[in-house]
């Protein structure tokens, strides 16, 4: 059990922080399966294993220790004053980290066994370490989070709308009793946080330096990066209605289909569950009827794709040799 001791100068200078980098760090925790994906990520989930080729998945991969457990320094905290940090300030932080401290932290990933060849690697670069792992967390989150950050933004702004409120309206009691059944307020100043991941346990003061909240679609119990000597006291939460994510993530097709075919025709050929309308099928895939009448046109000069006339609209709809290629099939 974590332990905050909040005072009065604490309370009045409780933030709500939106961080991308934050958001991409914690959804590493749910690629390599050591944790339980909730429904609503699932399809992301599967989605960011499907495009595993697209971004170094080995040296992601290498930044998730078995327990289960990331680096500290992949979620930088932001500065006093900061509520809406950019993902190039994040992926700045993280680059140009204090190599030692890196070093320090990537072997606590070994968790006493032999680090992988990955990890071993980034042991090894020294001061290159920290632009290495920026570099590769801009691809994976250019693949993996950008697709549905517009999503994810909605979810944690309406969260913070939703926790503003239940403080103005409140107080401090009925903000916390909103946040997670993991969190408990005293009176007195203590704030109780039953942490996802074991860390550091006690009570601590926070002596003046604030409290910062951070909403996460990623999460969905509490959690703490950082040392709460050194660290302002500073919580990540379940944010409110991320259920709703799943609403908004497209399944993406096998990275394989895509490499064959290329990422356009993939998409459009993976879409076609049904027969549909060019209009209807631009506008599932988020693009112009002009590109995808293009890939159609590919599609059915390969004999992938058939076509029939229904009313005043052409329906496209895949041929059994589509369908192979589109369900990975084998002969």
């Amino acid at each position: 059990m974590l332990t905050y001791v909040l005072d009065v100068r604490d309370l009045s200078d409780v933030r709500f922080v939106l961080a991308p980098m934050s958001e991409t760090a914690l959804s590493l925790f749910h690629l390599n399966g050591t944790i339980s994906t909730p429904a609503h990520l699932q399809r992301w989930q599967d989605n960011a294993q499907a495009q595993r080729d697209r971004y170094d998945h080995r040296l992601i991969s290498a930044l998730i220790a078995p327990g289960p457990a990331i680096p500290d320094f992949l979620t930088p905290l932001p500065r006093p004053g900061v509520t809406r940090p950019s993902l190039d300030e994040g992926l700045t932080a993280i680059a140009t980290t204090d190599p030692e401290l890196i070093h320090t932290q990537l072997q606590q990933l070994r968790e006493g066994g032999e680090p992988s060849p990955p990890l071993q690697r980034l042991l090894d670069d020294g001061e290159r370490a920290g632009p290495r792992i920026a570099g590769a967390l801009e691809r994976y989150h250019r693949v993996a989070i950008a697709p549905v950050w517009a999503a994810v933004n909605r979810i944690l702004e309406a969260d913070i709308t939703f926790r503003g409120r239940e403080l103005a309206m409140g107080g401090p009691t009925q903000l916390f009793d909103s946040l997670a059944p993991q969190l408990a307020w005293d009176r007195d100043g203590r704030l109780r946080l039953d942490t996802a991941y074991a860390g550091e346990e006690g009570e601590f003061a926070a002596a003046g330096r604030g409290l910062t909240l951070m909403p996460s679609v990623f999460v969905t119990r509490l959690v703490s990066a950082y040392s709460p000597e050194t660290a302002a006291p500073h919580v990540g939460y379940p944010a409110r209605g991320s259920a709703t994510l799943a609403e908004s993530t497209r399944v993406v097709p096998p990275g394989a289909l895509r490499r064959l075919i290329g990422g356009a025709k993939a998409d459009v050929l993976h879409a076609l569950v049904e027969p549909v309308a060019v209009g209807e099928l631009a506008r599932r895939l988020e693009v112009s009827p002009s590109a995808v009448s293009q890939s159609l046109r590919v599609l059915y000069e390969n004999g992938l794709i058939d076509r029939a006339r229904s009313g005043r609209e052409v329906l496209y709809r895949r041929t059994p040799d589509g369908e192979r290629l589109a369900r990975g099939h084998r002969p």
